[in-house]
C-alpha cells in the first residue's frame, strides 16, 4: 500500500498536477499549431554587390522609419527607483592583443571592419548580426549581408534582395544565429508590408533561410505570412524579430500590427530544428498575446525556454515583467507576472543624450532588447553575498533619463531560476549607468554561465556613439557596475538622430568560451556613412581558444 501511493504521488509530482514542480503564482497556457511545407533551394551569393537604385533606397528608408513601430504608451506609472550609490559602470580603455597579460584582463582578441558595404547600403540604423563558425562568418545590418572564409580578412556579398516578390520586397530587419549541434546557419529575413495579390489581404512575409554546407554559400527557404500561421490573422504584418535557439528548438518573436500601423499581437514561433536541418516541412507551436508588447527569448536556456515582456498593454508600464516558460516537451507554457523596481516611462523620443543635436537616443523606447539565462559567479555583489552557482535569467532594456538618473542608461531585471523570485539587491537589477549614456544592450553566455554584454555609449564633450564590452563572472569586482571596456568609437553624432535598433552578441563557436559581436560606429559626417564591424572579446585566459580555432 505504502509503495502505491508513492507511486501516485511520484507521478503526479513528475506531470506537475500537485503543483510543486513550479514556482508559486504562475499559470498555464496552451499554446497554438500551425504547419509549413518543404523549403525552396536558393543560391543567394555573389561576388559584387548590385548598385541601389534611387527608387530601392527611398523605399528601403521609407520602410525602415515605419517598421520597428513604437507600442502603445498609456502614461500610467510608477514612482522611479533611483541608482544605488556605488554601483555606476566605469570606464577602462581598449584592451587587444597586447602581452603577456593577467588572467582576468578583458581585451579584444580580432576587431575588423566590413569594407563589403557600398555606397548606398548604409545605415545609421545597422541592426548588425553575426554568426561565426572559427573562420567562417556570417554578417547581416539592415540593408546587406555578408560572409567571410577567412575570419573577416575579406568578404562576399549575399543579395538580400534576391527572390522577394514585389507586393512584399525586402526591407529591413534581417538577424542571424549559428545552431553548433547540427553544423546549421538561419538567416532571418523582414519583408515590407503590401498586399498580396493572390488572398487580397495586406501582410508582409518573413523568410527564414538555412545553411548547412559547410562554408554557407547555398540555402534552403521557408516563407511565412501572418495568415498562414493563423487565418483569422488578417491585414496584419510582422515586424521586429527576435531570434534564439532552445536544444530542439528554434524561437523566433515578432510583434504585429494591422494595416493602420496600430499595434494586433506579439507572437512567439517555435519550430522544431530536426526538420529545419532536414530541409523538411513540418508543423510548429506559436503562442500569441494582445496585452504585451514585444517578446524577447533568453539566450543559454537548457531544455526549457523563458521569454518576457517589460509592456503592459494597461495599468502601470514602467514597473512590470511578464515571464513565460516554454517545456521542450510540452506544448503548453506556465507565465508570472512579477513587480519590480520601476523605471522612467520611455517612449520613441523620449531619451536624451548630450544635445537633440546628433541625438542618438532619440529613437529609442523602453521595448526589451535581449535576456540571458546565467549563473551567479562573483563571490560578493555589492555585499548582497548571493547564492554562488544559482541560475538566473535577466533581461535589459534602454530607458531615458529621469528618477535619479542624469542621462540615459540600460535596466535590468534577474530572477532565480528554480523560484521564480527576483535576486536580492543589485545583482536583482543590474543596470548600466554613470556619467555617459548607455543604450542597446546584447548579452550572451559562454559555456561556463559566464555573461557578456555589448552595448553603445557616449560621454561629453562629443557625445558621439561608441561601443564597448562588459564581462560579468568570478573576475567581476565587488561591488560593481559593469566595467566598460572600449571598443571602438564614432568619429561624429548622426545627423538624422537615428541609431539603433539593436547590436547583436554571441557565444564564438565552436569554443563557446569567448563572446563574436556585431555593430556600427559612423566614420564621417555623411547621412548613412556607417562602418558596420565585427569583434571578438573575452578574458586572457582564453586567448589560446581564440588562437586554436581563428584559422580552422
Amino acid at each position: 500500500m505504502k509503495r502505491s501511493v508513492f507511486g501516485i504521488v511520484l507521478a503526479l509530482l513528475c506531470l506537475g498536477l500537485i503543483g510543486l514542480s513550479q514556482p508559486v503564482g504562475s499559470e498555464t497556457i496552451q499554446a497554438q499549431t500551425a504547419n509549413i511545407g518543404p523549403p525552396v533551394k536558393e543560391m543567394l551569393g555573389q561576388e559584387t554587390p548590385p548598385s541601389i537604385s534611387a527608387e530601392t533606397r527611398e523605399r528601403l528608408e521609407f520602410w525602415g522609419n515605419y517598421t520597428t513601430r513604437p507600442g502603445p504608451v498609456t502614461g500610467l506609472t510608477a514612482p522611479v527607483a533611483g541608482p544605488v550609490p556605488g554601483t555606476a559602470s566605469r570606464l577602462e580603455r581598449e584592451r587587444t592583443m597586447e602581452l603577456p597579460l593577467a588572467p582576468e584582463t578583458a581585451k579584444t582578441f580580432r576587431n575588423v571592419n566590413l569594407p563589403i558595404v557600398p555606397a548606398g547600403y548604409g545605415s545609421h540604423v545597422m541592426e548588425s548580426s553575426v554568426a561565426t563558425e572559427g573562420k567562417y562568418l556570417f554578417y547581416t545590418g539592415n540593408w546587406f549581408a555578408a560572409r567571410s572564409i577567412n575570419g573577416g580578412s575579406t568578404w562576399t556579398w549575399m543579395n538580400p534582395f534576391s527572390g522577394w516578390p514585389s507586393w512584399s520586397p525586402f526591407c529591413c530587419d534581417q538577424v542571424t544565429i549559428p545552431d553548433k549541434a547540427r553544423k546549421c546557419l538561419f538567416w532571418l529575413q523582414m519583408g515590407s508590408p503590401g498586399t498580396n495579390p493572390g488572398t487580397g489581404n495586406y501582410e508582409n512575409i518573413f523568410k527564414l533561410h538555412v545553411s548547412k554546407d559547410g562554408t554557407w554559400a547555398s540555402w534552403w527557404t521557408y516563407t511565412f505570412s501572418p495568415l498562414g500561421t493563423n487565418g483569422g490573422w488578417t491585414n496584419q504584418f510582422w515586424d521586429y524579430p527576435h531570434i534564439q535557439l532552445g536544444p530542439r528548438y528554434l524561437y523566433l518573436s515578432w510583434n504585429l500590427f494591422n494595416q493602420s500601423g496600430a499595434f494586433t499581437r506579439t507572437v512567439m514561433l517555435r519550430l522544431p530544428l530536426d526538420a529545419l536541418a532536414a530541409a523538411a516541412g513540418f508543423s510548429y507551436n506559436y503562442y500569441d498575446n494582445s496585452g504585451w508588447f514585444t517578446f524577447v527569448p533568453a539566450q543559454g536556456c537548457d531544455h526549457v525556454m523563458y521569454f518576457a515582456s517589460n509592456w503592459p498593454l494597461s495599468g502601470t508600464q514602467n514597473n512590470r515583467i511578464g515571464i513565460w516558460r516554454w517545456d521542450e516537451a510540452s506544448g503548453g507554457l506556465t507565465f508570472w507576472e512579477k513587480t519590480v523596481a520601476a523605471w522612467t516611462l520611455t517612449g520613441r523620443g523620449y531619451a536624451l543624450c548630450g544635445s537633440d543635436t546628433g541625438n542618438w537616443a532619440a529613437r529609442y523606447d523602453q521595448r526589451l532588447l535581449t535576456g540571458a539565462r546565467y549563473r551567479i559567479a562573483s563571490k560578493d555583489v555589492l555585499n548582497n553575498n548571493p547564492p554562488l552557482g544559482r541560475n538566473v535569467i535577466a533581461w535589459w532594456w534602454n530607458v531615458a533619463q529621469g528618477g535619479g538618473f542624469s542621462y540615459p542608461y540600460i535596466d535590468g531585471a534577474a530572477f532565480f531560476e528554480d523560484t521564480m523570485t527576483q535576486v536580492p539587491g543589485y545583482p536583482g537589477r543590474p543596470y548600466v549607468y554613470g556619467s555617459w549614456c548607455f543604450a542597446y544592450p546584447s548579452a550572451a553566455v559562454n559555456e561556463r554561465g559566464d555573461v557578456g554584454m555589448i552595448f553603445n555609449y557616449s560621454y561629453s564633450p562629443d557625445w558621439n556613439p561608441r561601443v564597448a564590452f562588459s564581462i560579468a563572472d568570478e573576475y567581476w569586482h565587488a561591488p560593481p557596475g559593469w566595467d566598460v571596456i572600449n571598443v571602438k568609437a564614432s568619429l561624429y553624432r548622426p545627423a538624422d538622430k537615428k541609431w539603433g535598433d539593436y547590436n547583436t552578441n554571441r557565444p564564438f563557436f565552436p569554443s563557446s568560451e569567448i563572446w563574436a559581436a556585431a555593430s556600427h560606429v559612423l566614420r564621417s559626417s555623411t547621412t548613412g556613412d556607417s562602418t558596420p564591424f565585427y569583434f571578438v572579446f573575452g578574458r586572457e585566459r582564453d586567448f589560446e581558444s581564440w588562437k586554436r580555432w581563428f584559422n580552422k
